[in-house]
C-alpha cells in the first residue's frame, strides 16, 4: 500500500512537471502524436486539469479507508447473521426431530388409509365402478399430498 502511494505521489509529480511545459496533440500527414513542445504545423495546445492537490490526496485517502473500515463491518456483521441463522436453523430442526414419534404414528395412520383406499379403487376397477374409481383415486391423491407435506418418506 504504501509502494503505491509513493508511486502516485511520485506520478503526480512527473504530472505536475509536464503540466508546466505544457502538452501538444499534433498531426502530420493524417498520422497523430502528441509532445510536450508545439507543433510545427497542424496541432493544438491539449488542456487537462491540475495533479490533486496534497489536501485532496489526504481527503481520498481518509475515504478509501473509511471505505475498508465499513467493509470490515459488514463481513462482521453478515458473519454473525449467518451464525445466527444457522443456530436457529439447527434448533428448529432438533425441534422438528423431538416431534417425529408423533408425525411416526401419523404416517402409519396415513399409510395403512392409503392402502385401504387402494383396495376399495382396485375393486372399483374389478367391478366397472368407474365413477367410484375416479372418486377414491382423488381420495389418494389428497392422502397423498398430506403424506408427503408431513415428510413421511417415499411412497412404495
Amino acid at each position: 500500500m504504501k509502494k503505491a502511494l509513493l508511486f502516485a505521489v511520485l506520478g503526480m509529480a512527473a504530472a505536475s512537471q509536464a503540466g508546466a511545459q505544457g502538452l501538444f496533440k499534433c498531426t502530420v500527414d493524417g498520422k497523430v502524436t502528441y509532445q510536450s513542445m508545439p507543433c510545427a504545423k497542424g496541432g493544438a495546445p491539449l488542456d487537462y486539469p491540475p495533479p490533486p492537490t496534497a489536501a485532496q490526496v489526504k481527503a481520498a485517502q481518509a475515504r478509501a479507508q473509511e471505505d475498508r473500515e465499513r467493509a470490515d463491518e459488514l463481513v462482521v456483521r453478515n458473519r454473525e447473521a449467518r451464525a445466527r441463522q444457522a443456530k436457529e436453523e439447527e434448533e428448529a430442526s432438533k425441534e422438528a426431530a423431538a416431534s417425529a414419534p408423533v408425525a411416526k404414528s401419523s404416517c402409519d395412520s396415513l399409510r395403512s388409509r392409503r392402502e385401504e383406499l387402494y383396495g376399495r379403487r382396485n375393486e372399483n376397477r374389478r367391478n366397472s365402478q368407474l365413477d367410484a374409481m375416479a372418486k377414491t383415486q382423488d381420495d389418494i391423491d389428497k392422502l397423498e399430498a398430506q403424506y408427503t407435506k408431513a415428510s413421511c418418506g417415499p411412497l412404495d
